[in-house]
């Protein structure tokens, strides 16, 4: 592995910016964000990279991407253990590698070369549940509007 960077110890960050150079790129871990229940990576981790485009006009410091707000401070923030690397972090797997292979896990894993026997039912049963599920919700509006729960905010 490469030279590494962390706010944990002294002067480090003092030693990336003397260290960076135009065109230069760094590579930070990130943890993903959860929507919800839906993961939006197939990931725990994943690392990005971010080159150097040149200096800001104003602050004088490095600016990565082309970003005025990106520099060397907002990505140690943006790492996960607030550490920057000059190469990709090994075991780490890139925001656009593809997922883990799951058709052998669950109850309904198909397994690798198998061949999926069951059914996927007709279109009239998606209508059917479709329309049971209007009514379901229709039944749960009028039971609502007589007791009086679920009244609007004005």
């Amino acid at each position: 592995m490469g030279k590494s960077w962390t706010t944990r110890r002294r002067n480090d960050e003092r030693d990336l910016n003397r260290w960076l150079r135009k065109g230069q790129t760094v590579y930070i871990v990130r943890t993903p964000e959860y929507a919800g229940r839906s993961a939006l990576w197939n990931h725990p981790q994943y690392w990005t990279e971010h080159t150097v485009t040149g200096k800001h006009p104003v602050l004088g410091g490095w600016v990565f991407d082309k970003s005025p707000t990106t520099n060397v401070a907002s990505l140690f923030a943006l790492a996960d253990n607030n550490t920057i690397y000059d190469a990709p972090p090994p075991g780490v797997p890139h925001a656009s590698d593809p997922g883990p292979d799951c058709r052998d896990e669950g109850l309904y894993g198909i397994g690798r070369g198998q061949e999926f026997k069951g059914t996927f039912g007709s279109q009239n049963d998606g209508a059917e549940e479709m329309r049971r599920l209007a009514i379901e919700a229709a039944k749960r509006t009028k039971a609502d509007k007589k007791s009086g729960a679920r009244k609007g905010w004005f």
